[in-house]
């Protein structure tokens, strides 16, 4: 059976490293908008003017492996609203995929800002914590 992993949680809540474990040593797919923020030194390099764009191609990249059959597709993102995430479990049971939604539990903020890969500030998490809705 194919299957689509939604990955949920603030910056620095394990996602990444959750992903990988569920990919290991299966032919399996992880896409992640923060992927596309490296520049050409393989050097992170955020910018916000490049969120919506980078978004657009995380998921049309995506998109790309459903239709090419990877038994196992994972959109490892942030998802901290419905909104965030629903185009990909759209499109996940389009391509007739199972989808299982996993919500990282929450670390304290400060945490969370300390194990972010990407140096997101203790601000930005505490807004993202907030903002989080709960799976339904």
């Amino acid at each position: 059976m194919k299957k689509v992993y939604i990955m949920r949680g603030v910056s620095g809540s394990g996602k990444s490293t959750a992903a990988r474990k569920l990919a290991r040593g299966k032919k399996a797919r992880i896409h992640s908008t923060d992927d596309f923020f490296y520049n050409s030194e393989g050097v992170y390099a955020f910018d916000p003017s490049l969120l919506q764009e980078n978004h657009r191609k995380n998921f049309n990249a995506f998109i790309i492996s459903l239709k090419k059959g990877f038994p196992i597709v994972i959109c490892d993102n942030c998802n901290h609203k419905l909104v965030n995430y629903q185009k990909y479990l759209e499109a996940a049971v389009y391509f007739g995929y199972a989808v299982e939604i996993i919500c990282m539990p929450h670390p304290t903020n400060e945490v969370a800002a300390s194990r972010s890969i990407h140096n997101v500030p203790l601000a930005t998490i505490e807004r993202m914590l907030h903002l989080f809705e709960p799976n339904d």
